[in-house]
């Protein structure tokens, strides 16, 4: 018997009360296991017409599925919750096995669910794709789907045909094998929505890329991109065996760093070191904060992960977080704030090869901002040295350099250890990090060497292909 069977079985006995309360926790687990993810609530209604028994949600999500679990699997009274509920997108769930049937009502079913996008699906079918997902990774990113936008019946023996499809289209994918590709395909636009199935699509298109195979021969047709969504995302970089460079690469091009940052934390695994190799260079940021750490020897490489939100880069004295959109997006600055005086600003700015256009002076209670139109750094300027000693203990609160000979300019404020830009302008990683690091912490040469490398390598080489 499976696991849900148990638990059912183990009901005898108990009140009216007790028993509903058991079968939805049931129900509850049931759902658990086959999407880690998923949040559950239940409500205090049990096999209601119109009010659902469980509400599903995801984090970071809007989106809710609600599910009517129903104490038999009868096909009359199935397809009028269709008519009913079909508004809501639904999940109805008979509690008993629900079997393969051939005849004019069950094909009725089947139709009408998938045209109003409701699914009916028994615990035992969640069961198949939880053992399809310890078999085949891919599953368990099916199953997901299915939950989120899963339509159609689906019976424990449909359930374990499209896991085995699916599973065979991802390494057919990989090995640009057409036909399993096809048929993977297929799945996802018979038995998801729109949006599930063109994640469904994106996936095995981006895996098809990665094989070297030319895009016009994918099944799909080659309108569609590698653009992949968080789910996606996450799935692909949590495997363990794409060590192919050819695939990150291409996987790279349509990446932003907003999407990133979506997977909210992310460790610094082998995965998405490979990606960030071929697609720092191009990506773009808001702005960068500098936060002191000693988590790295000082012979460690710089690494990449997705940290609060931000993406991360780890170096052996401070991390640097880059944000996408926004400065509140970035941690809490909570190192010890030291000053830094004009001298220190000027042999920093040396060392970075960076052109100070503006600096503020400040002692505590009162101000002076510098400037010179005549010299491009003013940094470098004796007369910044005489401000400050004429503040009394003048310090430096921030500074503002110019990229290239444009308008943009980043700000790097000393007291938060941050570099942003004003108003909607955006910044290459390797634009922010190489003006702000240097500027807002001692660096070495061997840390601005880090830096660049990270921010930088592979770009030569990915805008040859």
């Amino acid at each position: 018997m499976s696991q849900f069977g148990d638990a059912i079985a183990a009901l005898v006995g108990q009140s009216p009360s007790e028993r509903i309360g058991a079968i939805k926790a049931a129900v509850a687990d049931n759902l658990r296991a086959a999407d880690s993810r998923l949040k559950v609530d239940t409500t205090d209604h049990f096999n209601h017409s119109f009010v659902p028994d469980l509400i599903l949600s995801w984090p970071g999500q809007t989106e809710k599925r609600r599910v009517f679990l129903r104490t038999s699997y009868r096909i009359g009274d199935l397809l009028r919750d269709v008519d009913l509920l079909a508004g809501d997108k639904p999940i109805l769930m008979p509690l008993v096995p629900m079997l393969e049937q051939e005849h004019a009502d069950a094909s009725a079913l089947h139709e009408r669910t998938r045209e109003s996008r409701t699914l009916v699906a028994d615990p035992y079918g969640l069961e198949a794709f939880v053992k399809g997902r310890d078999a085949a990774p891919v599953v368990g990113l099916l199953t997901h789907a299915i939950l989120q936008g899963g339509r159609g019946v689906i019976t424990t023996r449909r359930a374990r045909e499209i896991s085995g499809q699916v599973a065979a289209g991802f390494s057919g994918a990989r090995n640009a094998a057409y036909e399993a590709t096809s048929t993977a395909l297929a799945v996802g636009e018979s038995n998801l929505d729109p949006h599930r199935a063109s994640q469904l699509n994106r996936l095995l298109h981006a895996l098809w890329i990665g094989s070297g195979a030319p895009p016009s021969e994918f099944p799909g047709g080659n309108g569609a991109t590698v653009s992949l969504d968080e789910e996606a995302l996450r799935f692909v970089l949590e495997l363990p065996d794409l060590e192919d460079d050819a695939f990150w690469r291409r996987l790279g091009l349509s990446l932003t760093t907003s999407r990133l940052c979506q997977l909210i934390d992310f460790p610094a695994n082998a995965n998405l070191q490979r990606l960030l190799k071929y697609s720092a260079h191009r990506l773009t940021a808001k702005a960068c904060r500098l936060i002191t750490t000693s988590e790295h020897p000082p012979s460690a490489a710089p690494r990449w992960s997705i940290t609060s939100s931000t993406l991360t880069l780890h170096l052996p004295r401070y991390r640097i977080h880059f944000a996408p959109r926004s400065v509140t997006e970035l941690p809490e600055n909570t190192s010890i704030h030291q000053t830094v005086s004009a001298a220190e600003l000027k042999r920093r700015a040396d060392t970075a090869g960076v052109d100070v256009a503006e600096v503020r002076l400040s002692n505590g209670d009162a101000t002076v901002t510098y400037a010179s139109i005549e010299r491009p750094d003013v940094a470098q300027d004796d007369f910044l040295g005489a401000i400050a000693a004429l503040l009394s203990n003048g310090f430096v609160a921030t500074v503002k350099v110019q990229i290239g000979n444009g308008s943009r300019s980043v700000r790097c404020s000393f007291d938060t250890r941050t570099g942003a830009g004003n108003g909607n302008a955006r910044f290459l990683l390797a634009e922010l990090a190489t003006i702000a690091a240097p500027l807002l912490s001692p660096t070495r040469d061997d840390d601005l060497m880090n830096i660049r490398s990270a921010t930088s390598s592979g770009s030569a080489e990915t805008d040859l292909t």
